[in-house]
């Protein structure tokens, strides 16, 4: 469910959601030579604690992404004309060098987009994000109210944390008289059909049209951590359609965690070694490289075309479909 507050064709996006490739991957299977959009974890530490992040099952190391790493990335992504999302599973802002990472990219040509949760955000941040025309700025919420916003993301206030903190962005762009980047507000509600949300939505657009550039609205999925005590009633009410699809993430996407370590799909949370393709920089190793692995096209053939889900730890819980942006746009 997406608005925007012109039209798609101002989105960054939007040349590369038209691409065959993104439209039709399976169509294009061998033709497909690297991901369209490479995820960046610049570290996979976060000051909040949402009820449905992989993170609460995670075992893996915490540690923040070396310069070094994050030029190797952008060299490959400047290359093949891909874009880079800085998120992961993370908050990117706890870096301590946000910046220069994302002006790896930029100066280079490469789209690039951050997620945030938006709190740590500041005016010096985010003029130097305007100077270097960073593509995009996704604020990450849930909900549409301070109180659904606020049980989901635990640690986190509505209004101190998120939306003060896109008012201010706007605000700084708008005195700048600048066009990027562009803002948009992600989140996401269990149910479309709840009274309280459709009453609601109108009000809500009007309200974020007047800052983003963009209102995306997503379902919330708690099937990875449907096992979890305190999630197990929110998971009971979701509604998001668990039925697999043949999956396209393994030909658009992948993820390169903090350490080098570059993952099949951007779902990897842990160090999930069916979905290593390989570290950055170790052997020669290279993001294409790993894309054309044998590794990843016996994930491909399984997944993809195979239908074999239930076999796979990541692939059983998973019942996305990025195609949604092609749908919307």
């Amino acid at each position: 469910m997406i608005f925007y507050k012109k039209n798609s064709d101002s989105d960054p996006y939007r040349e590369l959601w038209s691409r065959p490739e993104w439209l039709n991957p399976l169509e294009h299977a061998k033709s497909i030579r690297f991901p369209l959009i490479v995820t960046v974890e610049p570290t996979n530490a976060c000051q909040n604690e949402c009820l449905y992040c992989s993170r609460q099952l995670m075992n893996r190391k915490t540690g923040f992404m070396e310069l070094d790493v994050m030029e190797r990335v952008a060299e490959e992504c400047a290359e093949h004309a891909a874009a880079i999302r800085h998120g992961g599973f993370g908050e990117p802002l706890l870096h301590p060098k946000i910046v220069d990472l994302c002006a790896a990219s930029r100066k280079r040509g490469v789209l690039t987009t951050i997620f945030t949760n938006g709190n740590l955000l500041t005016e010096e941040m985010m003029d130097a994000f305007i100077d270097m025309e960073l593509d995009e700025i996704r604020f990450s919420s849930s909900g549409i109210s301070a109180q659904e916003h606020n049980r989901i993301r635990r640690n986190s206030d509505y209004h101190a944390d998120f939306k003060s903190k896109l008012e201010m962005a706007a605000n700084m762009r708008k005195r700048k008289k600048a066009n990027r980047p562009f803002l948009t507000l992600y989140t996401n509600v269990i149910d479309y059909e709840d009274d309280s949300f459709k009453n609601n939505i109108e009000t809500y657009k009007r309200e974020y049209l007047q800052f983003a550039d963009k209102v995306d609205i997503d379902l919330t999925m708690f099937s990875r951590v449907k096992k979890l005590e305190h999630v197990r009633e929110l998971y009971e009410k979701q509604t998001v359609s668990e039925v697999h699809k043949k999956c396209v993430t393994l030909f658009l996407k992948l993820i390169v965690h903090w350490n080098g370590d570059v993952f099949a799909c951007d779902r990897a949370y842990d160090f999930e070694p069916e979905y290593h393709l390989g570290t950055l920089g170790e052997n020669g190793f290279a993001i294409e490289k790993g894309f054309h692995s044998e590794t990843m096209w016996k994930l491909r053939d399984a997944v993809s075309f195979d239908m074999l889900h239930n076999e796979r730890p990541l692939c059983s819980d998973c019942f996305s479909n990025t195609t949604k942006w092609a749908k919307n746009a």
